[in-house]
């Protein structure tokens, strides 16, 4: 055999194990693969059932074989983890300065959807809680509004430089002056408080969505005291000490990338050695997804509120604001939840509803009552 012959040979040879290599990985599995959270299901492997409809057959087997072939894991961590420790890039996140993160679907299209309301669009949502002010009204329940902004607001300065133009006043800050002067609720702007809060500790997580505890513990105080004010208690009726440690961890927008080591950071989070209680835990059913019972003479706590939120109220859960009413019923909101069923199924004893929505749902307040 020639030298020509033999190349020929180890060139097939090595393309064949090329070939079969993935096949050879998926049933026995001899490299070990990073597992990807791809948050969402996964292919279901095609049944001998379904040949009686070979085109479907096939594309389940197509889908599937997508989904499971041989180095597939492997290969895209490689490729994500390329991309942002060579070049600082990412398909779902933009890398920020000194390690912050921030989501490509909020800057490149929720936050470019707020920019694009009208002034109409903005008399809409303020029509919506009017109307929301005025049901509640009618059943002697107070309307309290909390609104989020999102770390690109309050660090701007960690944006990439490709968002340099990323531009520092937009249509919700019209909207929060014209919640300023709504009459008949009380509306707790964050943004004021958390700017100066931010020149003496950090508000947000590098790595994650949301705020950290000190943020929410701050805001917490403020609506706890603004109710006892309603409810003539005594100032200050927040009691609990603003206590925090430090700990390393990955947040959920380091974990969006599918990574050899996920980046981490070290966060501030209320000292659960400290903590209060999360209150007597009681039976609820749809739309809330609990309701608690806070410690203590009754004397000393609120009355009834039923918190009206998204993931950014877990925090103010984590500070201890259960324990502060005689009654907490919280609504978990999602892209499902209606605020009619709310509503509708309002417990008696309630005296006081927070709305708490992020900064970039303002299109939809157009529409609550979808």
């Amino acid at each position: 055999m020639n030298s020509h012959q033999h190349s020929k040979k180890i060139c097939l040879a090595l393309l064949s194990l090329i070939l079969l290599a993935p096949i050879i990985q998926m049933n026995f599995n001899f490299v070990f693969e990073p597992i990807l959270d791809e948050n969402r299901r996964k292919a279901e492997q095609p049944v001998i059932d379904e040949l009686s409809d070979p085109e479907r057959f096939i594309e389940r087997s197509r889908l599937w074989f997508q989904d499971y072939y041989g180095f597939r894991d492997l290969l895209i961590t490689l490729k994500t983890q390329i991309d942002y420790s060579v070049f600082g890039v990412s398909d779902r996140l933009y890398i920020g300065k000194d390690g912050w993160l921030f989501y490509h679907s909020v800057i490149d299209h929720e936050k470019i959807a707020n920019a694009a309301l009208t002034d109409d669009d903005l008399d809409r949502a303020m029509d919506s809680f009017m109307q929301l002010r005025d049901i509640l009204a009618a059943r002697k329940i107070h309307l309290i509004i909390i609104t989020n902004q999102l770390k690109d607001k309050f660090y701007p300065e960690f944006l990439p430089d490709v968002l340099r133009s990323h531009p520092a006043r937009d249509r919700f800050d019209d909207f929060r002056d014209r919640l300023h002067a709504l009459s008949g609720i009380t509306y707790i702007d964050p943004t004021q408080s958390l700017m100066k809060l931010k020149d003496q500790q950090p508000i947000f997580h590098k790595t994650d969505f949301h705020w950290n505890d000190p943020a929410a513990a701050e805001i917490a105080h403020l609506v706890v005291d603004s109710i006892a004010a309603r409810e003539h208690k005594p100032q200050a009726f927040w009691r609990y000490p603003k206590t925090y440690i430090e700990h390393e961890f990955s947040g959920g927008q380091a974990r969006e990338l599918p990574l050899f080591v996920h980046p981490s950071e070290i966060g501030l989070f209320a000292d659960q050695s400290l903590a209060p209680s999360p209150g007597r835990l009681m039976p609820t059913s749809p739309p809330f997804a609990y309701a608690a019972h806070g410690l203590g003479d009754a004397k000393n706590l609120l009355p009834a509120v039923v918190w009206y939120g998204d993931s950014f109220s877990n925090s103010f859960e984590r500070v201890g604001l259960i324990d502060y009413f005689n009654t907490y019923y919280r609504v978990n909101v999602t892209n499902d939840t209606r605020l009619r069923d709310v509503l509708e199924s309002m417990p008696s004893d309630t005296h006081y509803f927070v709305f708490q929505s992020i900064e970039v749902k303002l299109p939809y307040f157009k529409d609550l009552f979808r």
